[in-house]
C-alpha cells in the first residue's frame, strides 16, 4: 500500500523488496534518509567552504545548497521527534 504524499523516485525511498514492491522495510527508509541527509549537508559545507577559499563565485548557489541541507536537517528532527512521541505514548499505554 502506497503512503500518499510520498513520492517514491525521492532520494533515500528505495523498495527492498523487487517482487513484493509492497513490502518496504521501515528501518531502510529511515537509514536512506538519514544518509540523504547527511549528504545534504555535506554538501552546502563543501559549497561555503569553496565559497571562503575562492574556488567558486557563485554565493547563490552556494546558499540554496545550504539552505536545502538546512531544511532537510529541520525535516529529520522533526521525523525524529514524532517517533519518541510516538514511542512515549506506546509506553503509556496500559495493556
Amino acid at each position: 500500500r502506497e503512503i500518499p504524499g510520498i513520492n517514491k523516485s525521492l532520494p533515500g525511498i528505495k523498495q527492498t523488496n523487487q517482487k513484493n514492491p509492497d513490502n518496504v522495510d521501515f528501518a531502510d527508509t529511515i537509514k536512506d534518509f538519514l544518509d540523504t541527509v547527511n549528504n545534504d549537508q555535506k554538501i552546502g559545507g563543501k559549497s561555503v567552504q569553496q565559497i571562503i577559499m575562492g574556488e567558486s563565485e557563485n554565493l547563490a548557489e552556494a546558499m540554496t545548497k545550504l539552505e536545502e541541507s538546512n531544511l532537510s536537517f529541520q525535516l529529520m528532527l522533526e521525523i525524529r521527534n514524532k517517533l519518541v512521541d510516538a514511542y512515549k505514548d506506546i509506553n503509556r499505554m496500559q495493556v
